[in-house]
C-alpha cells in the first residue's frame, strides 16, 4: 500500500476532526452537521472528563438532538467511551483525533486512516513494542 499526502485545509480554518476536505465533501449535509456537532463536544470534555450524559447536554449549547449525533460520531471514531453508572451512562475522552490519513490499496480503493492521541498512554511493556 501507498500512502498519499493529505490535502491541506484552505485558508478559511480546518474542518472538524481534523477531517481532509477531499472526505468531507462525500459527506451528506446530515453527517457534516454531526461532525460539528462531535467537534463543538470534543471542547466540552477538554475540560471536563468524565461527564455524565445528562451533563452533556445541559453544559452544551446543542440540542439533544444533535448533541447525540455528535457522540454517536465521536463514539465510532472510538474516541469517547460510554458506561453504566448509577447515576446514568458516563461519557469518557478517551483520544483526541490528529489526522487523517489518506491510503490508497492494491486494490486501488482510497481508505481513510484515522489518527488519534490517546488521552491517558497505554502501559505496555517494552518487550511487547515492535
Amino acid at each position: 500500500m501507498q500512502t498519499e499526502p493529505r490535502v491541506a485545509p484552505e485558508a478559511s480554518g480546518s474542518l472538524p476532526l481534523t477531517l481532509p476536505r477531499e472526505l468531507w465533501a462525500k459527506m451528506s449535509n446530515e453527517h457534516q452537521a454531526a461532525c460539528r456537532s462531535a467537534d463543538e463536544l470534543l471542547e466540552l470534555f477538554a475540560s471536563d472528563t468524565p461527564v455524565l450524559l445528562r451533563d452533556v447536554f445541559t453544559r452544551s449549547k446543542l440540542g439533544a438532538e444533535q448533541a447525540l449525533a455528535g457522540l454517536r460520531i465521536l463514539q465510532g471514531m472510538e474516541l469517547v467511551s460510554v458506561e453504566a453508572t448509577e447515576d446514568g451512562p458516563l461519557v469518557n475522552l478517551v483520544a483526541l483525533p490528529e489526522e487523517h490519513v489518506r491510503i490508497v490499496g492494491p486494490d486501488s480503493q482510497v481508505r481513510w486512516l484515522l489518527v488519534s492521541r490517546p488521552i491517558q498512554p497505554p502501559d505496555i511493556e517494552p518487550s511487547q513494542l515492535n
